[in-house]
């Protein structure tokens, strides 16, 4: 999802409750007063403001304001205004917008985006409650935001606290030490925030420390299962959008558009695997029942490679690994590889000894030598594949690629062409065959 259309859609989700203060006789000592949004009269009245006050007080004016405010103010006057607003914003706001420029999926595009109730650390569960009382309007959440003194984010309080203490206590010595995340996050940066918490919410700021919002399980899930589902559509192949209809509601030509580009790439890279074969003919003409054994070469690297593809991917999304891991997991992976490599080995000589033991073999070529051929060919396929798989995803995190980018079937199809190479070149080499 580009930045631009999440924050869009971010705006949409505004209501009047995030209102701007503004007076309407347009004095900068009296904006109190609220008013909707959305209205022609309200936005003709944000452009005479801007228009006959000087640059110092309108950025006065929007350092009140939350990111939020200015979005919506944005998108307000975003249509035939000759209004250059970069110039009018403060440094902190400027640098925010700089950010969420920046980020392809910003947290601050799925946050919940009412501000939630904001109290003071100096108060105490009394002053709290009747402050919760007096308020005409409903909480957009269960959760308040502790601020200090400069109006800068403290702590994260559980509305539910404030009956399981005495009155006196104050807010600082029970409200929860929650890291906060910073609006221009990366959106699953934020839900591994969030699911590493001990609470339900993760507090939003922005660049000065001052809360924006807060981002929920709510919004985490729908996170989690767009990315889930893009992920999974990269992995088989398919391109994928976020905002993508379901799968009965979009056409037969759209399905096709998503799917066709890889199928074709895949299969001009695929040509490799028959020009392979095509360069080891007087090979297999020479001991056929070496075609016998080419699927069971191919299919298993596959299977292998995409294996640990799957693995290291859901390790990067999950935050478990680094790029600078690459030497240990490469190292692991070959460990790892090593022993499936061996179980396999083993199981296709024993096969090779019972399939090909009436087999009429040319030469000095014996079953056992033949058997063993194929099952080195088979060992070092499982070893190059799960090295290949594993390591495909990390150059594509350092790239700044999504990992998953790495499909399956790309990893097959390299992977179908390495064992090719490594199954003839290790049975011809072995056998004395000439290729």
């Amino acid at each position: 999802m580009s930045n631009n259309t999440a924050l869009k859609n971010n705006t949409h989700q505004l209501t009047s409750n995030d209102n701007v203060n503004l007076n309407l006789n347009l004095n900068l000592n009296d904006i109190n007063n609220s008013f909707d949004l959305w209205s022609d009269e309200t936005k003709n009245k944000l452009i005479i403001f801007f228009k006959n006050n000087s640059i110092e007080d309108i950025r006065y004016w929007f350092s009140n304001k939350t990111l939020n405010q200015y979005y919506q103010i944005k998108k307000l006057l975003l249509e035939g205004d000759n209004l250059n607003l970069n110039k009018l914003l403060p440094a902190w706001l400027l640098a925010d917008i700089e950010i969420l420029g920046n980020v392809d999926s910003p947290v601050f595009s799925v946050m919940s985006p009412a501000l939630p109730l904001q109290l003071n650390a100096n108060m105490s569960v009394a002053e709290a409650v009747n402050h919760v009382k007096s308020m005409k309007k409903s909480l957009p959440s269960k959760a308040a935001i502790i601020v200090d003194q400069h109006g800068r984010y403290y702590a994260l309080l559980e509305l539910q606290m404030l009956l399981q203490h005495d009155d006196n206590v104050l807010l600082a010595d029970i409200a929860l030490q929650v890291e906060p995340c910073h609006a221009g996050e990366d959106q699953e940066y934020a839900v591994r925030q969030l699911q590493m918490g001990n609470t339900e919410y993760l507090p939003i700021v922005d660049i000065r420390g001052h809360p924006v919002g807060l981002f929920q399980w709510l919004q985490a899930s729908r996170v989690m299962q767009l990315e889930l589902t893009e992920d999974v559509n990269l992995q088989m192949g398919i391109q994928s959008s976020l905002n993508e209809p379901s799968y009965l509601d979009m056409s037969v030509i759209d399905h096709v558009r998503k799917r066709i580009f890889w199928v074709l790439g895949l299969a001009a890279i695929g040509i490799f695997s028959g020009m392979i074969i095509q360069s080891y003919d007087d090979a297999i003409a020479a001991l056929t029942i070496l075609a016998l054994y080419m699927p069971m070469i191919a299919d298993t690297g596959g299977n292998a490679g995409s294996q640990s593809a799957t693995v290291i991917v859901r390790s990067l999304a999950l935050g478990e690994l680094k790029i600078k891991n690459w030497l240990t997991v490469v190292w692991k992976e070959l460990k790892i590889a090593s022993l499936i490599g061996l179980a396999l080995a083993v199981a296709s000589f024993i096969k090779v000894s019972f399939l090909s033991s009436s087999t009429e073999l040319p030469g000095n070529i014996t079953l056992t030598l033949l058997g063993s051929a194929i099952a080195l060919a088979l060992f070092l396929q499982v070893l190059t594949a799960t090295v290949i798989g594993a390591i495909l995803p990390l150059i594509a995190k350092s790239c700044r690629l999504d990992p998953a980018v790495v499909a399956s079937p790309a990893i097959t199809t390299f992977v179908d062409i390495t064992g090719l190479l490594i199954y003839f070149y290790i049975t011809t080499t072995l056998l004395g065959i000439t290729a």
